[in-house]
């Protein structure tokens, strides 16, 4: 019998009262959509990252009098067969100072609601001072309090030497790669207090480093928003098996967590986490099964 039979066979001989707990529970942990803000300035890379991350069609160009008018409205739901996220690609910084002074307004309202942020930063530019502004006035309050924020510095295949870029490996060379270590610590350094772990080196057109990227951004978020988030997540990233591991952690917990509430004796609870913790094709076969509940 397979361990995914196995689940099906415990959950089949629950009461009722039990299986319909198991299924509110489950409804009630995978409802929530996550709420992922990017920013940045204009012509860093945002909606090319977003697209590499979340799949092509993410991530259309948004007008920038609707996003301003109402920022609810450009958050948008991705696979539309299930819950999802919701994605925020806001209207860029640095067009001008009238613009700037709306946006930071607009800024300010989006933080509000997003679960995580995303700060994309280019990886030739020299100078960060207007990102640096805009974090410290606006964002660092947030992130005080706990909000998960990452900063991606996009196109480092454009780094000096850029001639060095290994086209067949997808990553750089090793002057190349020292230079971008560098790069990190000093936009680090230009965010003041932000460690420079929280900086992640990506290529959006070159699909570099993605899957670090995706890992520290969900890090700090509770299971089932955790899960929901790589779910949704282009499906090249999940194949790596950092990013697959932590997918598969962050559902088995949710489950467990599930199965801790239900009115049953304890022997009939670990029977379940240990059919759960041991199968490691559970994750897809079982998240297609409970979808079809809710």
């Amino acid at each position: 019998m397979s361990k995914n039979k196995e689940f099906n066979v415990w959950f089949d001989h629950l009461p009722d009262d039990a299986k319909n707990k198991f299924k509110s529970s489950l409804n009630k942990a995978f409802n929530y959509e996550p709420k992922v803000a990017i920013f940045g300035k204009t012509g860093v890379g945002k909606s090319s990252l977003t697209n590499a991350l979340f799949g092509k069609d993410a991530c259309p160009v948004h007008d920038v009098e609707a996003c301003t008018r109402d920022p609810k409205e450009v958050f948008m739901k991705l696979n539309g067969d299930s819950k999802g996220i919701k994605l925020l690609d806001v209207p860029g910084i640095g067009e001008n100072n009238a613009r700037d002074k709306e946006y930071f307004r607009l800024y300010s309202e989006i933080l509000k609601e997003a679960d995580m942020v995303l700060w994309v930063l280019k990886g030739d530019d020299r100078t960060f001072s207007s990102d640096e502004d805009f974090y410290k006035t606006c964002m660092k309050p947030y992130i005080e309090r706990g909000k998960p924020f990452v900063v991606a510095v996009n196109q480092v295949d454009k780094i000096e030497p850029f001639r060095e870029w290994n086209l067949n490996e997808c990553k750089p060379g090793p002057t190349q790669e020292g230079n971008i270590a560098k790069k990190l610590i000093y936009v680090a350094k230009q965010f003041g207090d932000l460690p420079v772990s929280k900086v992640i080196d990506v290529s959006a057109n070159e699909r570099y480093n993605l899957n670090n990227l995706i890992l520290k951004l969900v890090e700090d978020l509770p299971a089932n928003k955790k899960f929901i988030t790589i779910d949704n997540m282009d499906k090249i990233i999940q194949e790596h098996e950092e990013v697959k591991k932590e997918k598969s952690n962050a559902f088995i917990t949710v489950v467990n967590e599930v199965i801790d509430t239900l009115p049953i004796p304890d022997v009939a609870k670990n029977v379940a986490k240990k059919v759960v913790e041991k199968v490691s094709d559970f994750v897809s076969s079982a998240w297609d099964t409970f979808k079809s509940w809710f």
